[in-house]
This record gives C-alpha cells, sequence and structure tokens, in this order.
C-alpha cells in the first residue's frame, strides 16, 4: 500500500503545473524553429529565453481545461462521450491536427471512438501526448487506471501510436508522485504500451535510452542521431503504419504521406517522445533537473512548448512545489491562462486544488487498497 498525505498530494499536483506552466514560456518562442536557429540564435538556453508575458495564452493545456469540466460535471466515471460534448461546448477555434478533424467530426455527430479516426490523417500526432498531464495527476500511484482513462480520453482524436503516446507520458505522471529515479519510471511505463517488436512508439523510447547511453554527455550529438532515426522511420516505416476502419482509408494514406513524410512530420508523436526521454535523461543528474530537462528540450526543437510542458509536469510532480526552484516558478506569479469559454483565467493554484479534489475522489474509491490518501 502506497501512502501519501492530502497535502503532499496537493503540493505535487501544484507543482505539476508549475513545471507545466514554466515548461510552455521556455519551449513556445523556439517552438518548430529549425534546430540550427536556436543554436544560433539562443546558445545554450539556461532560463526562459524571451521575457515572459503574463497575458499570453498557450493552446496545449485546453482540453485538460475541459476534462476536469467534465469529472466535475460528470464525475469520475464520465465517458468519452461526456468529454467530446466539453469540447463541443467550451472549444474557441483554435484547434489543429488531429483535435481541429476530430472536433469537425464531433460537430457533425460522429462520436468516440469514431470521431479519432474518421477522415483524421493526424490520429498519432502529438495532440494526444500533449494533453496527457491531467490523466496520471488524478491516478497517482494507479498506473492500470491511468491507462483506462487515457485510452478513452485518446480515442476522441487519435488512434494508434497516437494513444499509446499519451499512455505512456500520463503512466509517468502517475509513476512519479511515488518514483524518484526517472529511468526507472522510464522502464516502468513501458509496461503499459505494447512491446517493442509490435510498437513504433515504443521503438523510439528505446532508441532515444540507446541513444543516450552512447552519449550521455553530448544532447547535441544526442538529438542529431535522434534526428536521423526519425528520418529513418519516415522512409521506411511510416507510410506503412495505419489504423484502418475508415471508408476512405486509401485517402488517408495518401494524405499522410504529404502530412509526415514530407516537411510537417514536427508534430507527429515519435520524435517528440523521443526528444522527451532524452531530455530527462540529459537533465536527471542536474541539480535542477526540472530547469535542465525542459531547457535541453527547447534546444532540441520541433513541438517544443509541447515537449517542455510535459517534461516540467513529470518533474513538477516528483520535486512538488515547494522545491521547485524560484527561478522558475516566481515569475508566474500564480497565473495560468487558456483557451476555454468561461475558464480563461486561473490561479495555478486553484487550478491545482480542483485537480487534487478530483484525485483524491478517485483514490478513494478506485484505490483499490494500492494507493492511500492520508492526513
Amino acid at each position: 500500500m502506497k501512502e501519501i498525505t492530502s497535502d503532499e498530494y496537493y503540493n505535487r499536483v501544484f507543482g505539476s503545473w508549475i513545471g507545466r506552466v514554466a515548461g510552455d514560456f521556455v519551449g513556445a518562442p523556439v517552438e518548430f524553429v529549425p534546430y540550427s536557429l536556436i543554436k544560433e540564435k539562443y546558445g545554450n538556453i539556461t532560463h526562459y529565453p524571451e521575457p515572459i508575458n503574463l497575458d499570453e495564452v498557450n493552446d496545449d493545456e485546453m482540453y485538460e481545461i475541459c476534462a476536469l469540466v467534465a469529472l466535475e460535471k460528470h464525475g469520475i466515471n464520465l465517458t468519452a462521450k461526456d468529454i467530446a460534448q466539453e469540447w463541443i461546448d467550451l472549444l474557441y477555434d483554435k484547434n489543429f491536427t488531429a483535435e481541429y478533424i476530430a472536433l469537425k467530426n464531433l460537430r457533425s455527430g460522429i462520436w468516440p471512438p469514431e470521431s479519432g479516426t474518421h477522415n483524421n490523417f493526424f490520429y498519432d500526432a502529438i495532440g494526444a501526448q500533449m494533453r496527457a498531464d491531467i490523466w496520471g495527476l488524478i491516478t497517482p500511484g494507479l498506473p492500470e487506471l491511468t491507462k483506462k482513462y487515457v485510452e478513452m480520453d485518446g480515442s476522441i482524436s487519435h488512434a494508434g501510436i497516437g494513444i499509446e503516446g499519451e499512455v505512456y507520458v500520463a503512466v509517468l505522471i502517475a509513476n512519479a508522485f511515488f518514483e524518484s529515479d526517472i529511468r526507472k519510471n522510464i522502464e516502468l511505463a513501458l509496461n503499459f504500451i505494447p512491446p517493442r517488436e509490435e510498437s513504433l512508439y515504443t521503438q523510439m523510447v528505446y532508441e532515444a535510452l540507446e541513444i543516450y547511453e552512447q552519449y550521455p554527455n553530448d544532447f547535441r550529438k544526442g538529438i542529431d542521431d535522434l534526428i536521423e532515426y526519425w528520418e529513418d522511420v519516415k522512409r521506411n516505416k511510416l507510410s506503412i503504419m495505419g489504423v484502418t476502419g475508415s471508408k476512405s482509408e486509401s485517402l488517408l494514406s495518401k494524405k499522410r504521406k504529404l502530412v509526415f513524410l514530407r516537411n510537417t512530420g514536427g508534430v507527429h508523436v515519435l520524435p517528440n517522445i523521443g526528444i522527451i526521454i532524452l531530455s530527462l535523461l540529459y537533465g536527471a543528474n542536474d541539480e535542477d533537473p526540472l530547469g535542465r530537462s525542459i531547457c535541453v528540450a527547447a534546444m532540441m526543437g520541433l513541438d517544443t512548448d509541447c515537449n517542455c510542458g510535459n517534461i516540467g509536469t513529470i518533474l513538477g510532480v516528483q520535486l512538488g512545489a515547494d522545491k521547485i526552484p524560484a527561478k522558475w516558478k516566481d515569475p508566474l506569479q500564480d497565473t495560468f491562462n487558456t483557451y476555454v469559454k468561461g475558464h480563461e483565467n486561473w490561479k495555478i493554484s486553484e487550478l491545482s486544488r480542483r485537480i487534487a479534489d478530483v484525485g483524491i475522489k478517485i483514490i478513494q474509491e478506485k484505490g483499490n487498497d494500492k494507493v492511500k490518501i492520508i492526513n
């Protein structure tokens, strides 16, 4: 039986959202900027690369806010359709890739899981992985339950390795409440996605682990090898991946090739999880593992705000709010903004409190003698 006090649980959730928002502000200025240009302009990033504007809004967390509203409204036994309805009701027109197409499907009366695959050639893009955080936060130390919630949420807009990405990152977060060794956490979380021989996603995680072992002190050589591996995947494997079931699968396949085999593969889940794994490992032994990891992820490029945000959550849980250095925490001024109707402006502390309240209910009702909240 794992035990955590209600105060410490809240502290870890609060830490996760400080880390998440800090990661957004580190990653946003360099999102999709070519790796060489990031290096040329910013060199070795060690702090926020641009001054923070607290009025800026990042689009990554709005789906998590919809999930929170759905959990509070429908309870902890909610369905994918419950969450999807909140997307319809609460989201502005700030949607991209898989979520954009899924919302079109939902508004046409196509519900999960079909909403995730119908005419959706982005079903293995980064979006589901991006929004994994809340499901790990409300299921601390309960990765089997984490996976059930995530598979439901992911089905709204994704399929295949797109959902595997959300499962994997959410499990990393759920495990981080009780596992402080990031390498061990990375390996444990692999038990919740398909084995290496069956999944390109799992293969990418292992590839990142092997690259780190080869270059443990040089993240720039690490990212060079990772991108080379990703280019090989695009050439030889990605075009034959697929989730069938759509009547227009052949058209989907052509669009997928155009999207992912040319110049927009930066939104694909595969290279971005590779960057997350490498960044977590390169920062693990630093005196400031959260700061170092999100900065390395920003310097590596691709979908930097998503990657830095996920990393900030994982390590924010591991540390707790009280152990996050002031250089990352203080500039945020406990402020968070998002694109959700009626829920645009938050205190990070208030958002964390509401998520923790849902998590306490889940632990009490579904902990199954594995995790216990104590006072």
